[in-house]
């Protein structure tokens, strides 16, 4: 991957375009556990893709392109969460009827931990859906290793109340 990245520096698009398709999956997993519509999660995507290539170049570590990126698309996520709040709920009635469903074992992910916390579906989405480590998990979301340990740990216990 590194290799990859280096070659992205160079402007290869075809290199910028083998790690997107090597991360695509964990970019909409973790945008789908903030955001419900799939138009804009796509476009949340897209944005993310466009600011990691304009930037690719100020990554000093080439080993954490996939760390960087994530945090580029999780910004953009609680960006895009703070203008929704401004928006009339006649507005997001209106979006949700035209959304597209996602593919059912995402849907029953999802519903499972619908109830919780934001905080705690996204650390859960990275840890059981994607298989990220509490040490990945810590460094993407900028929190300690114990913090996700816990957190984890509260959620678990709520799901096996519910």
């Amino acid at each position: 991957m590194e290799k990859l990245v280096e070659r992205a520096k160079n402007n290869d698009s075809d290199a910028f375009t083998h790690l997107i398709l090597n991360i695509e999956r964990d970019l909409y997993c973790i945008a789908k556990s903030k955001i419900d519509n799939e138009n804009d999660i796509e476009d949340i995507i897209q944005e993310t893709m466009i600011i990691a290539f304009l930037n690719i170049k100020k990554l000093k570590n080439n080993s954490f392109f996939k760390t960087w990126i994530i945090k580029i698309l999780i910004n953009n996520c609680n960006k895009f969460y703070k203008r929704r709040k401004h928006k009339s709920l006649e507005d997001e009635e209106i979006e949700r009827i035209g959304s597209v469903e996602m593919d059912l074992s995402n849907i029953e992910f999802k519903d499972f931990i619908s109830f919780l916390k934001e905080d705690e579906r996204v650390i859960l989405t990275f840890y059981y859906y994607l298989g990220y480590t509490t040490k990945e998990i810590s460094k993407i979301l900028n929190k300690r290793e114990g913090t996700i340990c816990s957190k984890i740990s509260r959620a678990k216990t709520k799901i096996k109340e519910k």
